[in-house]
């Protein structure tokens, strides 16, 4: 009984210590966010002079979680309209509007914010789905956030999103733009072919 009692305890041991070691390397995969590779040209550049004329005009950094939730939650409550496939609205038209589909509250939000580590993104909603979708990707105390006021009224942290939700198949920073693979593959380049399924 005693060989069998040590026996035990030393398997309930073994069996502790390897769900730690399993939660800490799910932790760590959960941790890596997909920030891409440096991208010379996207087959989305020709569409996004107003996303450039809003990084033009941001200088700044240091706005606060608060204050980002606050601009999340009124862009969640404008009305979601998609007229235009490719172009996103400038700001002001889409707060006069109070309305606009989400490359246009996605930049809105940017204009909002006026923080420079920020980047605007497309990609897909759901990694199956044949629509794009646009949000921003926001860096703030050494964590990234997603922000994406079509969808929701409130940040999450980047690394919780699943390798089948927001994946990201092009973003945009004040001065680079970036390609990503790490979560979809070879969405990115059969993005260019599918632009008139595009909801960005």
């Amino acid at each position: 009984m005693k060989i069998f009692a040590s026996y035990s305890a030393r398997s309930k041991n073994f069996l502790a210590l390897s769900a730690l070691l399993l939660a800490a390397n799910l932790s760590a995969s959960a941790a890596v966010v997909d920030l891409g590779t440096a991208a010379s040209a996207t087959p989305y550049d020709r569409y996004l002079t107003p996303v450039k004329q809003v990084f033009n005009n941001i200088h700044t950094e240091g706005v606060t979680l608060d204050r980002v939730n606050a601009l999340m939650r009124q862009g969640r409550a404008f009305r979601y309209a998609h007229t235009e496939p490719y172009v996103p609205a400038l700001p002001q038209d889409t707060a006069a509007r109070h309305c606009g589909d989400c490359k246009d509250k996605a930049l809105w939000l940017m204009d909002q914010l006026g923080d420079q580590n920020v980047r605007f993104v497309i990609g897909k909603l759901d990694r199956g789905s044949n629509v794009s979708h646009a949000w921003l990707l926001w860096e703030h105390d050494g964590q990234w956030w997603i922000l994406d006021c079509t969808m929701l009224a409130h940040a999450i942290p980047a690394e919780r999103a699943s390798a089948n939700e927001y994946v990201p198949l092009y973003s945009f920073s004040k001065n680079s733009a970036f390609r990503h693979t790490d979560k979809a593959g070879l969405v990115a380049d059969t993005a260019a072919a599918k632009t008139t399924k595009s909801g960005v």
